[in-house]
C-alpha cells in the first residue's frame, strides 16, 4: 500500500510542475521528482525480493511506476531541448515622482531619455528585462535590455542601444578562471546599477549574477561623476581563495572604438580612434561580514568637458560591513584627466584632477522598514574644475560649468583656477509591500563651494539645491 501511495502522490505532483514559475522551479521540481523515482526503484527491488503473495497488486504499482518514470524523463528531456535547464528570467520596473526646487521642475520619471548626465535623472525610472542561463561545461550568459536609459545608450552619445549588459562567461581553465567577452557595466564603487530586486526575495538564490539592493532613489556624487558607464572588450575573471579578480581590455563608454567616416574626415582635435582602455578590478569576500574591493581605470583619449580629449587615470576602493539588520558602506575615489579642466592657460585646457568619498548607513529597523541616510564629498577645485563624465552646458555664457549639477569655475575668481567642490546628504524610508515589491521615499539637499547651480525660479546661481523623490520598486 506504501508503494501504491508514493507513485500516486508523484503522479498528482505533475499539474504542479507544469505550473512552476520559472524555469529554475520546474528544474527543481524536475530533480524532486526524479529522487523520488530512485526511492521507488529501491522499494520496487525490496519488493521483488521478497517473498511472492497472492495478491497481484505489487505487478500493477510496478507498471504505474514504469509510467511515471517515462514521464518524469521526458519532462526532463524538454527542459533540456527547450533551453530552459539553467536559465534564469527576471525584470522589474521602478516609476518615480521627483520634485527638484532648482530646476522648478516636478513629474514622473519613468522610461524617459535624459538630455544629459544629471543626478535628479540618473539611473532609475527603468523597466529591464534579465535573462541569465549557465549552460554545459560552466559557460554563464548574461542579456539585460534596457529601454532608453541602457549604460549603452543614453549616457553616452551613441547609437541608442537598449543593451545594458551582453556577455559571456567562459571558463578557459576550470571555473576559476574565466574569460569575460561583450558588453558590461561598470563594477567600480558600492552601488549597484539599479534596483534588480527588493526585500527579502528568495528568487535571489537563483541568480548567477548576484547583486544588492539599493537603499536610495538617486545615486551618490561618485557613482554619478566619477566612474564609467560600460566596457565593450575582453577580460579575465580570476578567482584564487577569498580575492576575485578582473581585467578587462575595452572602449568605454563606447560600443566601437572609432569615431565615424564625417567626423573623421573633419580631423577632430584632440581625438583618436586608439581608445581601448585597461580596467582593473579586485574584491576580498571571504570574511563573515565584511569585504572590500578596489577598480583603477587607465583610459585614452577620453572625452572633456570643453569638448577635447585627455588620458583618464583613476582609483576608487570601497568597503562594506553587514551585521544583523545593520549595513555600511564606505567608499574613496581620486582620479585626473590629461586637458579635462575648464580652465584654460596659454589657449591650452589644464588637467582636470578630483577625489571624494561616500559614507552609507542602513537599518531595517522591523521586517517591513528599512531606513538610510547618505552623505557624499567631491573636491572638484583644481584648475576649474572638470570630470570626464561632465559636460559644458551653463547657462551663463562667461562661465565654463555644469549648471544643472552644481559643477565648475568660481566666478568670483577672475583668473578661472578655482573650481566646485561637492556634497550631498540624504535620507531615505524604504516599505517593503512583499518579497517583489516596494516603495520608497527620499529627500536629498546638495551642496556647492560656489554659487554653482543655477536657480530657474529667480535665474540667479545658488549654492544649494533640494530634491525629493517617490519611488514604486516591482520585481520578479
Amino acid at each position: 500500500m506504501k508503494l501504491r501511495d508514493t507513485v500516486i502522490a508523484i503522479a498528482l505532483a505533475f499539474p504542479f510542475l507544469a505550473s512552476a514559475q520559472s524555469s529554475a522551479q520546474l528544474q527543481s521540481e524536475i530533480e524532486i521528482l526524479k529522487a523520488q523515482v530512485k526511492e521507488l526503484q529501491e522499494l520496487i527491488r525490496g519488493k521483488a525480493a521478497a517473498p511472492a503473495v497472492a495478491d497481484a497488486a505489487p505487478s500493477v504499482e510496478l507498471e504505474e511506476f514504469n509510467r511515471i518514470k517515462t514521464k518524469v524523463e521526458a519532462a526532463d528531456d524538454v527542459s533540456n531541448t527547450n533551453g530552459m535547464k539553467g536559465l534564469r528570467i527576471s525584470g522589474g520596473i521602478d516609476p518615480v515622482y521627483i520634485w527638484n526646487q532648482n530646476k522648478n521642475s516636478s513629474g514622473f520619471s519613468f522610461g524617459n531619455t535624459p538630455a544629459a548626465t544629471s543626478y535628479d535623472d540618473s539611473m532609475f525610472g527603468v523597466a529591464y528585462l534579465d535573462l541569465q542561463k549557465e549552460m554545459e561545461g560552466g559557460t554563464k550568459f548574461h542579456l539585460t535590455l534596457m529601454p532608453t536609459k541602457s549604460a549603452g545608450g543614453t549616457y553616452t552619445a551613441s547609437n541608442g542601444s537598449i543593451i545594458q549588459e551582453a556577455s559571456a562567461s567562459i571558463p578557459i581553465n576550470g571555473a576559476s578562471t574565466r574569460l569575460m567577452v561583450g558588453q558590461m557595466p561598470d563594477v567600480s564603487g558600492y552601488e549597484p546599477w539599479y534596483p534588480t530586486y527588493v526585500g527579502e526575495n528568495n528568487i535571489t538564490s537563483n541568480l548567477l549574477y548576484p547583486t544588492y539592493a539599493t537603499n536610495f532613489v538617486t545615486h551618490n556624487l561618485l557613482w554619478d561623476f566619477t566612474g564609467a558607464y560600460f566596457y565593450t572588450g575582453v577580460g579575465l575573471d580570476m578567482v584564487r581563495g577569498p580575492w576575485e579578480t578582473k581585467l578587462f581590455v575595452a572602449n568605454v563608454n563606447a560600443s566601437r572604438g572609432d569615431k565615424s567616416p564625417i567626423a573623421l574626415s573633419l580631423n577632430t582635435v584632440g581625438q583618436s580612434n586608439q581608445n581601448a582602455g585597461l580596467i582593473y578590478n579586485a574584491a576580498y569576500t571571504q570574511e563573515e561580514f565584511w569585504g572590500v574591493e578596489f577598480t583603477g581605470y587607465l583610459l585614452p583619449n577620453m572625452p572633456t568637458p570643453t569638448g577635447g580629449a585627455g588620458t583618464v587615470n583613476s582609483f576608487e576602493i570601497d568597503g562594506n560591513f553587514t551585521r544583523g539588520t545593520f549595513n555600511g558602506n564606505l567608499q574613496f575615489t581620486y582620479g585626473t584627466q590629461q586637458n579635462g579642466a575648464y580652465n584654460f592657460s596659454n589657449g591650452n585646457p589644464q588637467d582636470s584632477r578630483w577625489y571624494g568619498m561616500s559614507l552609507l548607513l542602513s537599518e531595517k529597523v522591523d521586517p517591513r522598514w528599512t531606513l538610510a541616510t547618505r552623505l557624499d564629498y567631491l573636491n572638484n577645485q583644481a584648475n576649474g574644475g572638470g570630470i570626464f563624465t561632465l559636460g559644458n552646458n551653463s547657462v551663463v555664457p562667461t562661465v565654463a560649468g555644469d549648471v544643472i549639477n552644481g559643477f565648475g569655475q568660481d566666478p568670483s575668481d577672475p583668473t578661472g583656477q578655482t573650481g566646485t567642490n561637492r556634497a550631498a546628504l540624504a535620507f531615505s524610508a524604504t516599505y517593503h509591500l512583499n518579497q517583489n515589491a516596494s516603495l520608497r521615499g527620499e529627500f536629498r539637499r546638495d551642496f556647492a563651494s560656489t554659487a554653482a547651480f543655477y536657480d530657474y525660479n529667480s535665474g540667479n546661481m545658488s549654492t544649494t539645491n533640494n530634491i525629493f523623490a517617490l519611488q514604486a520598486l516591482v520585481n520578479f
